[in-house]
This record gives structure tokens, sequence and C-alpha cells, in this order.
């Protein structure tokens, strides 16, 4: 059963791998606009895209004979990357429990988490509707800014056709990625663990294993979740470390009870950061000491954690961050600090530093260009709603953006409708299409088959406002 498991998934990153190249071809797609990396700020630059890659980049850079740069009225980004959330629950409505906890496991084992989340979650999962879950999640992270996502839906839980409804839009990073080409085996180099400490010893060796040969380059954990103050949620961070956990390529997400002799060790050790601070204050009342955290060298990412009780995405996220950090007197954080943390930091933490998260020559073309709303690239940035986004860009391919982008990117495209905040934009599913080998279900009927059996449950979608 292992080898055959095995064999499915190489299918599948041969499948990925040839499928989006199959998407972005060999064309060629110039953009001009002001230039994020985000390293540095290029006014009037331009970015030249040959198939699934970036070209060049610059503000003087000659264009191929034919090819003109096409103008997009906006800033231009690397796309997000999201390396913290839980795709599959991002359909359910805002939870409001009315009260704060200590741990993640109080809030897990109370009766409202049941009624307002895990049942319905679980029975709609289970109807045949696991697959419309991952697509609408996917898509709102796209909406937010997103490229690549991680914490979609397990392939390896469900039956066949789950294996390949997740390929597609998002790069799905603990998944199928699409950045690997197929000589490099079967998996992806990025592990994600809701529940670390309850992982077998068999899987500690072989994770430990992975990562000393670089099968693993990024092993992301869920950790000290829970206030400030909880002693439980402390001991996490011992009870990691006596796993052997604190090594390069590990990433600790929340870590909300960690103090600064903590945060020097992680950073000590080469440790990273992925910081939530929505959900954590919306849950605990209070986030991780990001002063310690900066002030002990810690490399930090920034991410949503999921719709229920943090953003419905990482432009959201990105806004509530620099409310936060506003409030800190002194600020803790740069405009362009806080930008990194959802591109280049998260690159890193990833191990995909070399691919994506910035904008150079030979990285995947993963682009995001928004409506400029501030004179400074980077507080434009922080102070954008997902109505600004003009257009998605991954791996050369226009995915999603203002309707007169996407007409003139993707002329021959069968673009879907659909309205952001009552702002008409336009979604192509033709990554979908090609990887899974079918037309993909409409946005449309995705939209109304998870309403109606959210309906069944006396709920309504997380973003029935704002997404259409």
């Amino acid at each position: 059963m292992k080898s055959l498991t095995s064999l499915l998934r190489t299918f599948a990153v041969l499948a990925t791998f040839f499928a989006r190249l199959a998407c972005s071809a060999q064309s060629q797609i110039a953009l001009r606009g002001t230039i994020v990396t985000p390293d540095e700020v290029i006014e009037n630059g331009v970015v030249l895209i040959s198939g699934d890659k970036i070209q060049a980049v610059g503000a003087a850079i000659t264009l191929p004979k034919g090819v003109v740069a096409l103008d997009v009225d906006g800033v231009i980004y690397p796309g997000l990357i999201d390396l913290h959330n839980h795709l599959t629950w991002n359909f359910l409505p805002r939870w409001k429990p009315n009260r704060q906890f200590s741990t993640r496991y109080e809030w897990q084992a109370i009766p409202e988490y049941g009624l307002a989340l895990s049942t319905p979650h679980g029975r709609i999962l289970s109807v045949g509707l696991a697959c419309d879950t991952n697509q609408y999640a996917e898509v709102k992270a796209i909406v937010g800014g997103a490229t690549s996502v991680v914490g979609s839906l397990d392939p390896s839980l469900g039956p066949p056709e789950q294996r390949k409804c997740i390929q597609g839009l998002a790069r799905n990073l603990d998944f199928f990625s699409g950045l690997y080409p197929p000589a490099t085996g079967n998996s992806e180099k990025l592990r994600n663990e809701v529940f670390p400490l309850e992982i077998t010893e068999t899987n500690v060796v072989a994770i430990t294993k992975a990562l000393d040969n670089h099968d693993l380059t990024a092993f992301t954990v869920h950790l000290a979740e829970g206030k400030p103050n909880d002693p439980n949620a402390a001991r996490e961070f011992r009870m990691l470390r006596a796993r052997g956990f604190l090594r390069p390529g590990v990433s600790i997400i929340h870590g909300v009870a960690l103090r600064m002799a903590d945060f020097q060790e992680l950073a000590k050790a080469g440790v990273g950061l992925i910081w939530s601070p929505r959900s954590n204050i919306e849950l605990y009342g209070d986030t991780a000491d990001m002063r310690s955290a900066k002030l002990a060298n810690l490399k930090i990412a920034l991410a949503p954690d999921w719709s229920p009780s943090g953003s419905d995405g990482l432009l959201q996220e990105l806004k509530y961050a620099a409310t936060w950090n506003e409030g800190q007197f002194p600020k803790i954080f740069s405009d362009a600090e806080l930008v990194q943390m959802a591109t280049s930091n998260a690159a890193q933490l990833a191990g995909l530093q070399d691919k994506i998260g910035s904008i150079k020559p030979g990285y995947f073309a993963d682009l995001l260009v928004v409506r400029r709303v501030a004179k400074d690239a980077y507080s434009s940035l922080l102070h954008s709603s997902p109505a600004d986004v003009r257009l998605v860009v991954i791996g050369g391919s226009p995915v999603y953006g203002d309707d007169d982008l996407m007409k003139k990117l993707a002329p021959a495209r069968q673009l879907e409708a659909m309205k952001v905040c009552d702002v008409p934009k336009s979604l192509d599913l033709e990554s979908e299409a090609v990887l899974q080998g079918t037309r993909p279900k409409p946005w449309k009927q995705t939209l109304e088959e998870l309403n109606r059996a959210l309906n069944e449950w006396g709920l309504k979608s997380s973003s029935a406002n704002a997404l259409s």
C-alpha cells in the first residue's frame, strides 16, 4: 500500500510539473509599474516573464521584439506566501465564542466549537464536498493576494479524486507545488504538523533524517498556542526541544507563550516563527512577544491561520498586523519588514528562497499587482483591500484580477465572472482543468453547493457579503 501511495504521488508530481509548464507555455509577458522586489522599490519598472519564470526586472530592460509592456496601473509585488492555514475550514462563518481561552485544547473541547465549526465541517466534507471546500479556500487565498499556501486538503486521506482536486490554482507547498522538476522525487520538501507532540517516535526519526538529508527543507509546527502566561502552552517548547526539533528548517507557528530566552534559543538554532496575530488576539487576548522575537533576530513570517478566528487572507492579515504594529510604542516593525514577512521571509522559512518570494530573474513568476492606495509602496500594500487587487499571476499564468487586465492577458481563456466587495473580477480555472484532466466545477456552482450545505446546518458562508 505504501508503494502504491508513493507511485500515485510520483504521477501527481509529474502531472503538476508538466501541466504548469503547459499552462504558461513559453509565452512572454511584460508588466510595467512600480516594482517591490521586496528588498527594493523600482519606480516605473518592467517585469519580463518568459514561460513560468521571470526573465528580467528593472527600469531600463530591453524587451524582445514584438513584446510590449502592459501598464498595470498599480504596484507589482511577489505573490504572497501563506505558511499557516487550514483551508478546508475557510468556507465556514466567523466564530464568536464571546470568551477567551488559555490554550487551543480548551476551545477544541467545548460544545460551542462542535456546534459552530467541527460538526458542520466534518459532515459537509463527508458528503462529497471536500474538493469544493478546497477550491473555495484557494480562490479566497488568491483574492487575498496569496499565490502559495500551506494546509490544504490532504490527498492521502480521501478517495482517488481527492488526490487530483487540490492541483491547480494556488501552489500547495505541502502537497503539490509545481516548483520541483520530476527528477527530484515524489514529495514536497515542506511538512506541516498541527499536533507535532503527537507524532510517533518512528516519524520523529524519519523527519529528522529527512531534514538531515534535505529531503525536507521546512518543518512547520503549531506550538505554544495559548495565553502568554499559560504554563501548559509554554511547556510544549521544552517538549519540542526534547524531541530534537530545535534545528534549522523548523518553524514554530504561534509561539504565544514563548519568552525572550526561548526566542534567543530559537534564533541560535536557526528556527523561524510564523506569526498569526489576529487569531491569537481573538482566541487568547494577546499575541506573541514580537518585540522580543525581533530583538532575538528571529526570522519571522506572517500568516492568517484560518477564517473562523483569523483573517480571510494575507492582505487582510497584513492590514491587521500593520494596525497592531502602529499601536506599539515605539513601533516594532517597519512597513517594509511587514511586507517581507509575507514574501521573502516566508519563502526562506519554506526553504524556497531561491524559487519564490522575490521578483528576480530566474525565479518563478508568481506576482501580485495591487492598485496604489498610498505614496509609499510598502505602506500601500499594508493598507489595501482585496478589492484593490488588480492581478494575480502564478507560474507566468494570469489566474485572477480585474476584468481589463485579465482580458488583455488571457483573451482566449474561458474566464469566470465573480465579484469581490461588489467589484467585478475575473477568475481563470485553466490550471485546474489541465492538471486535473477535466473541466473543474464552475465557481458559481461551488458557491451555490457550499452555501446550500451550510444552510442545512443553519450557517452562512464566511464571505457571504464579500465573495460572490
